[in-house]
């Protein structure tokens, strides 16, 4: 699976990696919205990611 996963190192393509994600997700049913935990499961940093979906009518 790691080899689907794209090189980050930049915040611009850390929004993109997430913004098709979480697409990709919601596309195949996976309610996304909410509080998500990801902890890395080696006794590294690990962090809450909360997901809300914006208004339709709002701009970027």
């Amino acid at each position: 699976m790691t080899d689907d996963i794209p090189a980050v190192t930049s915040d611009e393509e850390f929004e993109e990696a997430l913004t098709r994600l979480i697409t990709i997700a919601h596309d195949n049913g996976v309610t996304v919205e909410g509080p998500w935990l990801c902890r890395n499961g080696d006794g590294s940093t690990s962090w809450e990611a909360i997901v809300v979906a914006l208004d339709q009518t709002e701009e970027d």
